[in-house]
């Protein structure tokens, strides 16, 4: 047994130089890999996360600077829209009105230079139509009278039957909280009378 002992002794001993043999040269080549790779698998430094966040910063500045710049360009030109539009109408009204008074004093010029007889034509021929526009209107504001009203009754009429039908739901439901009360308050008295 002793022999066989010294020969394991041996055999381990060279297996072992041989181990570390391989070992040495496994360590080396991984050392080797692991340098070349080890910029690869580093995690960032602070100075480079610190570097990111202020270009992040930096560039969410810029985006709301030139948001805020968009935005009030947007609303100078929408004003300068605006008051060229405002400009624009109250131009073409002094013009209208303009155009107006000329033709006006033109038409008055003319009738007042002619005899009386087309004046008073004019005028009773004025007045009937004054009277048919003022009958027209009448009749198409009580026609919408007329509709009106109808809608307003039969709103109220729907309104009355919905009212009933929610009072005897409300009805029910009283009666229902009611008779759970009654019923709550004899199985008290019945509780009460049996301990009595």
């Amino acid at each position: 047994m002793a022999t066989t002992a010294s020969t394991t002794t041996k055999r381990s001993g060279a297996t072992t130089s041989r181990s570390n043999a391989r070992k040495s040269t496994t360590t080396r080549n991984a050392s080797r890999s692991t340098a070349s790779r080890s910029t690869a698998r580093k995690s960032p430094t602070t100075t480079t996360g610190r570097r990111t966040r202020t270009t992040a910063q930096n560039k969410t500045r810029d985006a709301a600077k030139a948001n805020a710049t968009a935005a009030k360009t947007t609303a100078k030109q929408g004003r300068n829209v605006a008051e060229r539009a405002g400009l624009v109408y109250v131009g073409a009204v002094l013009e209208a009105r303009d155009r107006v008074t000329t033709v006006a004093t033109d038409v008055v010029e003319t009738l007042t230079t002619r005899r009386g007889v087309t004046l008073r034509r004019l005028e009773r021929r004025g007045q009937t139509e004054t009277r048919k526009a003022r009958t027209r209107a009448q009749r198409l504001i009580r026609r919408g009278e007329r509709r009106l009203d109808r809608e307003v009754n039969a709103v109220e009429r729907e309104t009355a039957r919905r009212n009933n039908v929610v009072t005897k739901q409300v009805a029910t439901v009283a009666g229902r909280v009611e008779e759970t009360v009654q019923a709550g308050v004899a199985a008290g008295e019945r509780v009460i009378k049996n301990l009595a």
